[in-house]
C-alpha cells in the first residue's frame, strides 16, 4: 500500500471531511461538488549528491505535509437553495449526530 506514513494517511483521510463541507444535493446530482480545492503536496527530497552515489538517477522523495486551499463556489447555498435541493451535507450530518455528541 502507498499509505506508508501518518502524514500520507492524514492527507488522504481529510478528503471526505472536505467533501462534506463542499458537496450538496442538486436537482441533477445527489452529491454535487459546489467547491474547488487546491492541494499543495510538500516533499522532503533526498540530497542529489547522495542519490548519485547510491546509483540513483533521480533522488527519492517522501511526502512531508500538505496545504489545502478550499474555494466555496456557492456561498449563497449556506442560507438559501432551490426547493428540490439541499444545502451542504455537513449540516445534515451534524443534525443526524447522536445527542451525546452534540453537547
Amino acid at each position: 500500500s502507498f499509505r506508508t506514513s501518518p502524514i500520507v494517511d492524514r492527507v488522504l483521510d481529510s478528503n471526505p471531511l472536505l467533501e462534506a463541507f463542499g458537496n450538496a444535493k442538486t436537482v441533477r446530482n445527489d452529491n454535487s461538488s459546489r467547491f474547488g480545492k487546491f492541494i499543495q503536496l510538500q516533499f522532503d527530497a533526498e540530497d542529489p549528491t547522495h542519490a548519485a552515489y547510491a546509483g540513483k538517477a533521480v533522488p527519492s522523495a517522501v511526502l512531508a505535509g500538505s496545504r489545502c486551499e478550499v474555494y466555496l463556489l456557492e456561498k449563497i447555498r449556506v442560507v438559501s437553495h432551490e426547493e428540490e435541493e439541499r444545502t451542504y451535507h455537513i449540516f445534515y450530518q451534524l443534525l443526524a449526530a447522536p445527542d451525546e455528541e452534540k453537547a
